[in-house]
């Protein structure tokens, strides 16, 4: 067991037995793979997702999870530095799986488990706020994202795309502009969670929904691109201050240029 009580113990079974590493200019893609890289995880969650590092973020889904890390290297080449991004990633292999997950506290994916497993469930995804502007940043998690997924042959990526502060209100248009544009498959959407404080995107009646497509989160956009979708309904999580919707893209209809670009940055 771990001596340290915001360290969670790292499994045998969540480390990548090729230890593997991307390099992608300065950036350097990598799994957590000791104490000293989940501490630098927990520290990058707890600012950006509980807004200061005494704040523990972990939870009962760490020990089981892969977290992968982007560092970047100093100038001429020195040594890659410290982390400024990092995913949780849990790699569900059957419906029972996909239902112990995250996500599966809030949505009911009993529709979706019976198709498209083995699946990728992505979460916790955040970057140093120093760096958030950086343009490359998200283009290295995602080929960090894509060599787990091919390495599990994952069928479909999922996770819960979140906007920040807990009142829908405020996230209307956007919202507004998912239902109008992107809403999953009728028989693959997931149903509300008995429980979860659930907003029915159809009740939204905003003008000019189009307009919504500004306030949508850089990193749901960038799943749109690649074919995503989302359920028809938001979920309030008061505890992290956020409203998310479940965001789902399926590996096999992400278009044939933007896939095979995803795998060329997943062999680095």
């Amino acid at each position: 067991m771990s001596s340290d009580p915001d360290t969670p113990d790292l499994p045998v079974r969540v480390f990548d037995p090729r230890n593997w590493q991307l390099v992608l200019g300065q950036a350097r893609i990598s799994l957590a793979h000791s104490a000293e890289d989940l501490r630098a995880v927990q520290r990058l969650r707890a600012l950006r997702f509980r807004g200061s590092e005494t704040l523990s973020d972990l939870d009962r889904f760490d020990p089981d999870s892969l977290h992968l890390l982007l560092r970047r290297t100093g100038p001429g080449g020195a040594e890659p530095g410290d982390v400024i991004a990092t995913a949780r990633m849990r790699l569900h292999r059957n419906a029972a799986q996909l239902r112990q997950g995250y996500a599966a506290q809030f949505y009911d994916l009993t529709t979706l488990a019976t198709a498209l497993c083995p699946c990728l469930e992505i979460g916790r995804l955040c970057i140093d706020t120093a760096h958030v502007q950086d343009p490359d940043g998200l283009r290295a998690m995602l080929a960090g994202i894509s060599r787990v997924a091919l390495q599990g042959e994952a069928k479909l990526l999922l996770g819960c795309a979140s906007f920040a502060g807990a009142d829908a209100r405020q996230h209307a248009p956007a919202l507004a502009y998912l239902a109008a544009h992107h809403l999953g498959p009728a028989g693959q959407r997931p149903s509300p969670k008995t429980g979860c404080d659930a907003v029915d995107l159809a009740s939204l009646r905003v003008q000019a929904a189009q307009a919504g497509l500004r306030q949508v989160p850089k990193l749901l956009r960038l799943y749109l691109t690649l074919g995503g979708w989302v359920s028809d309904h938001a979920v309030v999580d008061r505890e992290l201050d956020t409203v998310h919707v479940f965001t789902a893209v399926e590996i096999a209809q992400i278009p044939a240029p933007l896939l095979r670009s995803l795998q060329g940055l997943a062999q680095g």
